[in-house]
């Protein structure tokens, strides 16, 4: 796994995390969300980053803090 994608992956910790608490499934979070499952699923998994728009938007769904899904943790400078 190249460092990149490892990198996206931790950004999205939180986001897993939070799917998994409230029993949602990917189709599920990806219709509170506006986007398709397929570019969920890209997302969860590392292969896309986020846009702030859609961080913003995740952030007001789930009370995640926009910095903590846009850096991995200790990571504000990348």
């Amino acid at each position: 796994m190249r460092i990149y994608d490892q990198r996206l992956r931790t950004q999205m910790t939180n986001l897993v995390e939070y799917k998994e608490k409230k029993g949602l499934s990917g189709r599920e979070l990806a219709h509170q969300l506006d986007i398709s499952e397929s570019y969920l699923s890209e997302i969860l998994s590392g292969q896309r980053s986020l846009s702030k728009k859609l961080a913003k938007r995740i952030s007001a769904l789930t009370g995640i803090p926009v910095l903590n899904l846009l850096y991995p943790q200790g990571d504000l400078h990348a």
